[in-house]
């Protein structure tokens, strides 16, 4: 099952609510509570939060593009993050603590459609899950689709069979090419939360990225 996870760019917290009632009323994947993506650039807005909005409805992950984002994570953590996505080393090593425990919070290590897969070499031990990024500015949504993503996906699932692999940019009109190259997860923005029904966008999207055939 190819897991679609809607992806949030708010500008402020009251921001992320609003677009997270949109969200409301997304069919359940395999029975448990979906994951919403929160993607942290400009300024951290869940600084000083205790808890997510519509925290008992979705699960979170923060996708954190910020200067020095390792003083970041501590905010996603103490929100209640069950997935962290970092674009930088220094900020996946302070992750490492957090990853086991009773409420162990799952790694993610972004790479840009041009990276090599060798930037992964000594760290397979410190991510959960990686995320290739396809579009080559990140930060916005609605960017145009950066092609070496794709091969970067296949390559990566050539490499590493068992690897979850997570692709975050420019995602949907590739869906199931993606799905193809060997995804597991495609974050989608503006195509989910722009759309008149965000459910029925969902939908479509998911059907699209499973019909493997």
């Amino acid at each position: 099952m190819i897991e679609i996870i809607p992806a949030i760019l708010p500008s402020n917290f009251e921001e992320l609510e609003r677009e997270l009632v949109r969200l409301r009323g997304l069919p359940a994947q395999a029975g448990v509570l979906n994951f919403v993506q929160v993607d942290l650039v400009g300024n951290n807005i869940l600084a000083g939060r205790e808890t997510f909005p519509l925290w008992e409805e979705f699960d979170f992950e923060c996708d954190i593009m910020l200067p020095n984002p390792e003083r970041e994570v501590q905010a996603c953590i103490d929100i209640g993050a069950a997935r962290i996505v970092v674009h930088a080393l220094e900020a996946l090593e302070i992750l490492q603590p957090y990853r086991g425990g009773e409420y162990p919070i799952a790694a993610g290590f972004a790479l840009a459609a041009h990276d090599s897969p060798e930037k992964l070499k000594n760290l397979e031990k410190m991510y959960d899950f990686v995320q290739v990024m396809g579009i080559e500015n990140v930060g916005s949504q609605g960017q145009p689709p950066d092609p070496k993503a794709v091969e970067l996906v296949r390559v990566l699932r050539a490499a590493h069979p068992r690897l979850v692999i997570q692709v975050d940019g420019a995602v949907a009109p590739r869906a199931r090419e993606f799905a193809r190259a060997g995804a597991n997860r495609l974050v989608i923005g503006s195509a989910i939360i722009r759309a008149e029904n965000p459910s029925d966008a969902y939908k479509q999207l998911y059907t699209e990225a499973n019909a493997l055939g």
